[in-house]
């Protein structure tokens, strides 16, 4: 006999393991135990022992019928019986068996087929107050099973492997579909009958329960239901508490013409019917109206609220809406709030902190002080303390398309110049060996070294502000083309001058077609400036003074205070009460050939100038007044002394 001496924590795990290594059954293993669990080690040590497995002798069994029940006699080999209950009883040693038992060669099993009559009846209930009738069908096959006279050899005889269902003649009660036909009308089921019934009783096997007929239920109503595009009721002065997103905008915007909230319509309900006829009502459809607000109207179907202007959607309970086009700030605008930025008016009752901004596509109002922050308002704004540094820029519309004009206008001056002299270079006989690019070229690098650098800055604004609506492709593409030719190798070129020529033309026939009006009501007011970068298409108001700050205005400006150090750049008139007195930087101011300078006492180390013209201020003077006459510039003053600072 085989034997291996193993080792495992069980005795149990030893004979489950290794009989299923060897295909062999538990009990027939032996084990011989050589040590046992101890301290220093948990696992028992055994000798396994088994015997060969030889491969057995199969025999087939016969089975014998005896009018009522099969004898089985088990053929050699055979170790295991199984019955199958559903087929009829199996009885060994006079005890019933349900559950496989151990056999042996020449044991008897006997097995009583189940015998069925046949019968198809069924039991009618309607139910849920008419909603279905439900069929309890009784469903048996006439015959019974059948075995071979022989099974083959196995050591297992699986009993539902070697059976056959024999038909007989029905015995018993057997309904059909007229009878169920007369059981229905006789329930007064008229509507609801389910296709296909009879083949579903048919296939019962058994004992099962049939849905024979159901009844259509109502199908219910869709209701009116709301789109909502702005979010939960006042959620517009919800954001005290949420998480700060630093300089980003905390306004929630809409443009004109935008949806705020749509209406789905209700659709009606279907109506059903049960079983007997009776009529299912559906329910009602619910329905419900807008309530319209400020700034907002129905669509022609009456659907959807719609903003009549751009700006800051408020809904106010769960079906009100309106639109506010004037945006209120009554604390500063700071990490806490963000920046503002809102298509209408902005009114700030306090100040702007560092690193944010308020843009408005309408006019702005602070009246607290503005500190290195960004100001942006397209139809005004007014700051009633201070501005201290950060960039204002008021009708960015109006400042865009004027410096556009400068700029193309200088570089249409420059560039008809410049190839006004080329032509009379080309003509002059000490250039008979010199081509055109070549006369280009020298007539740049001798009188107009400006013109790459002018048409570098031209493409460059061209390209940052390339949204504006005057910026047309044929312009830039004119810029582009200039910049070429004029710049590096360009004005080499065998067509530098005919391309540049017809340039030039474009860029006067667009000076000649864009016309810049300013808006009178187009202004910027605020109490004291310093080291700021302002930037109005309108006109300029400072109640107290002006310092070291950059300022572009294409209207009028007025200075009621001192104007010291910085650059002022004027398209109107200008009115300054005290200019300069800077002991470290000039103070620059130039107006327009159009326009007049007044300054009730100007310092010295002022420099003006009207147009191109420079006018150096080296001592004081009162009541100083710059204009150009007759083509002259003229100027009126008065000597005074020097007002010490």
């Amino acid at each position: 006999m085989p034997e291996k001496v193993v080792q495992a924590r069980s005795l149990e795990d030893i004979k489950k393991e290794w009989a299923l290594k060897l295909n062999i059954l538990p009990e027939d293993i032996t084990l011989e135990v050589i040590d046992k669990p101890s301290f220093f080690s948990r696992q028992w040590k055994v000798r396994l022992i088994w015997e060969e497995v030889q491969v057995p002798v199969l025999g087939p069994s016969q089975t014998i019928w005896d009018g009522t029940k099969y004898n089985i006699v088990l053929g050699e080999g055979v170790k295991q019986f199984t019955p199958y209950w559903e087929a009829g009883e199996v009885w060994f040693n006079g005890v019933r068996q349900e559950q496989p038992f151990r056999v042996s060669f020449g044991d008897q099993v006997e097995f009583h087929p189940l015998v069925q009559p046949g019968v198809l009846t069924w039991e009618m209930d309607v139910r849920f107050q008419g909603l279905s009738v439900v069929a309890k069908v009784k469903h048996e096959l006439p015959g019974h099973y059948i075995l071979a006279e022989n099974l083959p050899p196995a050591e297992e005889i699986n009993l539902v492997q070697f059976l056959t269902w024999e038909s007989l003649p029905a015995q018993g009660e057997i309904w059909d579909e007229a009878r169920l036909n007369a059981d229905l009308e006789q329930l007064k089921v008229v509507h609801g009958r389910r296709l296909r019934v009879w083949e579903e009783i048919l296939a019962v096997k058994g004992v099962q329960e049939v849905v024979v007929a159901e009844a259509t239920l109502p199908i219910p109503p869709e209701h009116a239901r709301l789109e909502d595009f702005v979010g939960e009721p006042e959620a517009h002065s919800g954001q005290e508490g949420k998480k700060i997103d630093f300089f980003a905008s905390k306004v929630k915007l809409v443009e004109e013409g935008a949806v705020l909230a749509r209406k789905i319509p209700s659709s009606p309900g279907i109506p059903g019917q049960d079983v007997l006829g009776k009529v299912l009502p559906a329910a009602a459809a619910k329905d419900f109206q807008f309530r319209l607000k400020k700034n907002v109207y129905l669509s022609p179907n009456e659907l959807e609220v719609v903003a009549k202007c751009a700006g800051q959607p408020v809904r106010l309970d769960e079906k009100t809406y309106s639109v506010e086009h004037v945006y209120i700030m009554n604390k500063d605008v700071d990490l806490a709030t963000g920046s503002i930025e809102f298509p209408g008016d902005v009114f700030v009752n306090g100040n702007v902190q560092d690193g944010l901004r308020v843009f408005a596509g309408g006019k702005i109002e602070i009246r607290g002080s503005v500190s290195h922050a960004e100001i942006r308002a397209e139809k005004g704004a007014v700051i009633h303390q201070n501005l201290l540094g950060g960039k204002i820029v008021i009708g960015e519309k109006f400042v865009v398309r004027s410096e556009l004009l400068r700029l193309v206008s200088e570089m249409q001056n420059r560039l008809s110049a410049c190839l006004q002299r080329t032509a009379e270079l080309i003509k002059s006989p000490g250039a008979v060996n010199l081509k055109q690019g070549q006369c280009l070229k020298l007539v740049m690098e001798k009188q107009f070294p400006e013109l790459p650098k002018l048409s570098n800055r031209l493409e460059k604004f061209v390209t940052d502000n390339k949204d504006d609506e005057v910026i047309t492709e044929g312009l830039s593409v004119s810029i582009r083309t200039a910049k070429r030719f004029l710049t590096g190798l360009g004005p080499l070129e065998a067509q530098s001058i005919p391309i540049l020529l017809r340039v030039n033309q474009a860029f006067e026939q667009f000076t000649q077609s864009l016309t810049i009006e300013i808006s009178d009501k187009l202004s910027f007011v605020v109490s004291y400036v310093q080291g700021a970068t302002i930037e109005c298409g309108g006109s300029f108001e400072c109640q107290k003074g002006t310092y070291n700050s950059d300022i572009r205005v294409e209207g009028d400006v007025t200075i009621e205070g001192v104007c010291r150090g910085g650059k002022i750049f004027a398209g109107g008139k200008v009115q300054i009460r005290e200019l300069g007195g800077s002991e470290v930087s000039s103070t620059f101011v130039q107006i327009s050939p159009e326009s007049r300078l007044y300054v009730k006492y100007c310092h010295s180390n002022v420099v003006i100038a009207v147009g191109k013209e420079i006018i150096q201020i080296e001592e004081p003077y009162r009541n100083l007044e710059i204009y150009r006459e007759n083509g002259k510039v003229q100027i009126e003053k008065i000597r005074a002394n020097p007002i010490p600072n």
